[in-house]
């Protein structure tokens, strides 16, 4: 039993210390980050990777970069008896099923972020006021109401049940939990303990039955251990090998649930530990592992801490973190890759104790940490992690006006070297905290120094150790004897220090040492020959010392000796080869100023930076960094802060680093951190079309293709990567294929703009990288297509081409129909010559050959002559008839009939025939063609003609009119008439028939003998 007793007592204190291990380090979103509303009801994830928060005062959708809020309403009514509170809870095909003020139950459609409000189940069933809701993968639900029991409904098979206490099947009507286990039995949380559905059993089991239990919440954790919530009756537990619910306080006196706690959320994260939420007492965190319970409450000025004290729902996102939402406080986010570093800050410490503006650090043989400030003195922390820290008095007879600026630190095992800038060195006992001894200027004999301010210290052993000085160069101090050694600037003397202001000692070898100076670069000293040197590498050096670089800090790593310096980067000298070259912000390094550099065990090197500490995992080449080599952890991650100070490093012998800054300290196990991040999903979370929110039936986010006619080609996009931890150290990689050829980098901008598109086919793509989230893999794609205008599509340039190719094709036939027309106008005066002028020439010919041989007998003679007279006035008429007939000024109907007119006139004046011509007045308005223009007078001089020379008529009436397009022409005389109908072997009726029908006109002639002749002729003109 004595034997047993300090076992005991060690696994307890093990086990107290396990659990101080874990810092629990929440990062806090609230309503000055966006959030519509403090109190935080209900969270849920939906398939995509968004997370939903349900607040008194809207839906919230939130991506890390920002919310999307949705105005509906949720009850927050908490007691220690009975609460109501709204619900988020996701669904199937795309939806949310939520329970907003009032009990009523909505589906929200993910796809086009509608919603709608349900009074009445599919199957007809009226909702009461709902508490919980579950739907299962057929679509089947259950719902869970305020008083009037559970319901369950199955659309697909037409099932509707409605469980009741008056039917025997629960505890009670009042409904407030719904879950499922592993193996698919269905816990029903009641005011009066719990009904369990087994498969396949109508009967129901009743655990905690009778009991005065009211019960709140159920989780399943990873060993099928069952953990119930009650209303101030604190947690149950139901192991798989139980019958029932036990009442759980803990593990023991030390690690124990306090009573009566009032539980609204249990969750069991991805380590197996149960997060347990309370009214009132904040958030307790059970191990079972480690046996331990660790309560969170809100710490007053620490921002890492829980939010507010009533936790009211937790959830998992899919990225590993787990979200505590509260009743006032917003939402607390806690994920292990906040928690990388511990920090304590002036908001974590009393008043009185100096942490601001770390200058120093170190660590001492018991594991306390000694903490330099700039200008409040000096630190010691016994336990780091418990706060147990305490300010150390640096009062002595020999310092009372100490400026207690303290800019180096070490330790030996017995004392802690404190370096105080303008006021010497101090030796003091680390255990009593006693002065033993002050190096100064002022000092005679063994205490003396030649310096006020030590920068640096390099140890040799316990009692002596290299320090850079301000103005006195290197020493070799002992803390018995005093000043052994001093190597002070002589410009008269080329092979010495180059300078008495020595900012940093690092070993090279056992007999190498590497002196960075402020302004003059770096110097190589032998510790056995006491030379100093450049190792052969004069020019190189020199060139750094001519660039006079504000060195910060020096790191060497065989064969390259890297220098950090302030604004320039770091400066890298190849010790085998002489080349120096930097890395700077060009090539991925986050911020140029590098107050240190410090590796760890696995290679990497840490640097402190005025925008964060940077983690480096240098290539074999330095020269081929890029930005993939670098990770940045800022405020955002846990740290103090984002700026750090001069030689306020460490690491301790159990490879734990220390940095220190304006706000405090952090420090971290580097070989924990593996940079093994998950896999951030990419969404895009709007668009906009000609600068104007773009709305669908589908939201851009579940969108795969979009059609867009040609004149909405300016599109703008927003997207995120649905990570939590450091959403602004994401840098966002975007492309829109193949109008951009390569990846357009964004950095951590989201928004992405294109304007005048052509028409074409695209894919928007967009992924992101950070340090905090796995690969750039990961892409969300939106297929693009923009229409172009009809004009340009390719239906429309055929039918352009088919119609030119036409209307070419008409142009030559008309061309060729032009061409064979004139030919036939040709071919016409060619006949017309022949046939009239030809035919006349011939006549007379023949006529004065007659003539020629009569001419001595005068009577004959004139006979022909007469009639040669006869045949060239007939030529002349018929060469003035084709002239006319060509002639395009006469192509108007009113030349036409004029030219009618001005015949008859010539016919009937000397024959002394009376006539009469009646014309239209719109003649002027129309015209002829030259074939119906010749026709037409053709026609009337026949008929003309025919009078002359064959009626013996004294009276002829004439009359031209238009209908429409039709010309008619009524010539009447009263002349001797004739048949029609008699045969004739004259061809002027006949040639007026085919004149006429030529264009589908009519001729009537009607006469009698005696009775003259009435003739009627009318065709369409053009």
């Amino acid at each position: 039993m004595r034997f047993c007793l300090p076992i005991c007592l060690i696994l307890l204190l093990y086990a107290d210390a396990a659990a101080q291990q874990i810092p629990y380090s929440f990062r806090t979103i609230n309503i000055n980050h966006g959030l519509s509303q403090n109190s935080v009801i209900d969270m849920a994830t939906d398939e995509k990777g968004f997370l939903w928060f349900a607040t008194q005062d809207g839906l919230n959708r939130y991506d890390g970069k920002g919310f999307t809020i949705f105005r509906m309403n949720f009850d927050d009514i908490t007691t220690r008896d009975y609460s109501r509170l709204g619900k988020i809870v996701p669904g199937i095909d795309h939806d949310l099923w939520l329970i907003t003020s009032g009990g009523k139950l909505e589906r929200f459609n993910l796809y086009n972020d509608s919603s709608t409000a349900y009074s009445k189940l599919p199957l007809g069933t009226r909702l009461p006021a709902v508490t919980c809701f579950r739907q299962e993968l057929n679509g089947a639900m259950w719902i869970g109401t305020e008083k009037e029991g559970l319901f369950y409904e199955d659309p697909s098979a037409n099932i509707s049940v409605h469980y009741t206490k008056r039917g025997g099947l629960l505890n009670s009507d009042s409904i407030h939990f719904l879950y499922k286990c592993r193996n698919k039995k269905y816990w029903i949380l009641t005011s009066n303990g719990i009904n369990v559905f087994a498969p396949n059993q109508v009967a129901t089991t009743r655990l905690l039955y009778n009991a005065g239990i009211s019960c709140s919440v159920i989780e399943e954790d990873s060993d099928g251990n069952l953990w119930v919530g009650t209303f101030a009756k604190g947690v149950y537990l139901k192991r798989p090998e139980d019958s029932t619910f036990l009442p759980f306080t803990g593990f023991g006196e030390q690690q124990s649930l306090p009573p009566g706690l009032v539980i609204q959320a249990i969750k069991t994260d991805q380590l197996g530990r149960i997060w347990i939420g309370t009214l009132g007492k904040g958030l307790f965190i059970i191990d079972r592992k480690a046996a331990t319970i660790r309560q969170l409450l809100p710490e007053e000025g620490n921002a890492a801490s829980l939010s507010y004290i009533d936790v009211l729902c937790i959830q998992n996102d899919k990225l590993g973190g787990t979200w505590v939402g509260t009743d006032g406080g917003g939402v607390s986010l806690y994920d292990k890759r906040l928690n990388i570093f511990s920090s304590l800050s002036k908001n974590t410490v009393q008043k009185k104790i100096p942490i601001e503006q770390v200058r120093s650090i170190t660590t001492d043989t018991k594991g306390g940490v000694w903490i330099g400030t700039s200008s409040s003195g000096l630190s010691y922390a016994s336990d780091l992690r418990h706060r147990q820290i305490e300010r150390v008095s640096l009062s002595t007879a020999q310092s009372r006006d100490s400026s207690e600026r303290i800019v180096s630190l070490r330790t030996d095992p017995e004392d802690t070297w404190i370096g105080i800038q303008d006021d010497g060195l101090l030796i003091m006992n680390s255990q009593t905290k006693t002065i033993r001894a002050l190096f100064t200027p002022q000092a005679k004999g063994p205490r003396y120094l030649p310096d006020h301010t030590v920068w640096c210290m390099l140890a040799i052993n316990n009692n002596r150790a290299w320090l850079g000085t301000r103005n006195a160069g290197l020493c070799l101090l002992d803390k018995q004897q005093g000043l052994i050694k001093n190597f002070r600037y002589d410009p008269t003397d080329p092979n010495g220090i180059a300078d008495n202001n020595v900012r940093a000692i690092i070993p090279i070898s056992d007999t190498l040492l590497c002196l960075g100076f402020e302004n003059k670069g770096i110097q190589f000293f032998n510790t056995s020959t006491e030379k100093f040197t450049f190792l052969g590498h004069d020019k190189a050096l020199q060139n750094i010392r001519e660039e006079e670089p504000t060195l910060k800090c020096i790191y060497f790593r065989p064969p390259y000796l890297c220098i950090g310096t302030l604004g320039n980067g770091i400066i890298a000298f190849d010790t085998a080869s002489g080349n120096t070259f930097t890395i700077t912000e060009k090539n991925g390094l986050p911020n140029n100023t590098i107050y240190s550099m410090v590796p760890d065990k696995l290679g990497n090197i840490w640097m402190s930076t005025n925008k964060g500490i940077t983690r480096f995992s240098p290539p074999a080449d330095l020269q081929k960094v890029n930005d993939s080599h670098f990770s940045l952890f800022t405020a955002e991650d846990g740290l103090q802060g984002n700026e750090f100070n001069t030689g306020a490093w460490h690491a301790d012998a159990n490879g734990f680093l220390y940095f220190g800054g304006s706000n405090g300290i952090n420090w971290f196990d580097p070989v924990k951190y593996t940079g093994a991040n998950p896999k951030a999903p990419v969404v895009i979370t709007q668009a906009s079309i000609n600068n104007k929110p773009w709305e669908g039936d589908t939201t851009i986010t579940y969108k795969k293709i979009w059609h867009l006619p040609w004149h909405q080609n300016s599109l703008s996009f927003s997207f995120a990567a649905l990570d939590f931890v450091a959403p602004g150290k994401i840098n966002y990689y975007y492309q829109l294929y193949p109008y951009d050829k390569n990846w357009v980098e964004a950095g951590n901008r989201n928004y992405a703009a294109y304007t005048n598109i052509p028409p074409g086919e695209y894919t928007f793509r967009v992924k992101a990288w950070g340090p905090t989230i796995g690969t750039k893999d990961a892409e969300a794609t939106l297929s693009i297509i923009i229409r172009p205008p009809f004009w340009k599509t390719w239906w429309f340039v055929g039918l352009l081409v088919l119609a030119l190719g036409s209307l070419l094709y008409i142009l030559y036939q008309y061309r060729i129909n032009q061409l064979i027309a004139l030919q036939k106008v040709r071919n016409r005066i060619a006949t017309d010559l022949h046939d009239d002028i030809g035919s006349t020439l011939t006549n007379i010919s023949i006529l004065s050959e007659l003539s020629r041989q009569k001419l001595d007998r005068q009577e004959e003679a004139g006979i022909f002559l007469n009639r040669i007279a006869e045949e060239v006035n007939n030529s002349s008429q018929a060469l003035d008839d084709i002239v006319w007939s060509i002639n395009t000024n006469n192509d108007t109907l009113e030349q036409t009939v004029a030219r009618m007119r001005r015949y008859a006139a010539e016919i009937f004046d000397g024959a002394n025939i009376h006539y009469s011509l009646q014309l239209d007045e719109h003649f002027a308005q129309r015209k002829l063609n030259m074939e119906q223009r010749r026709d037409c007078f053709l026609l009337f001089k026949e008929v003309i003609n025919n009078i002359y020379k064959h009626a013996d008529a004294r009276k002829v009436s004439i009359r031209v009119w238009l209908e429409g397009n039709q010309l008619h022409m009524t010539i009447e005389d009263d002349g001797k008439g004739f048949d029609p109908t008699q045969v004739t072997h004259r061809n002027g009726l006949k040639n007026m028939q085919q004149r006429v029908g030529k264009w589908k006109g009519q001729l009537q002639i009607q006469s009698t003998p005696g009775k003259g002749t009435h003739t009627t002729i009318s065709f369409p003109v053009n």
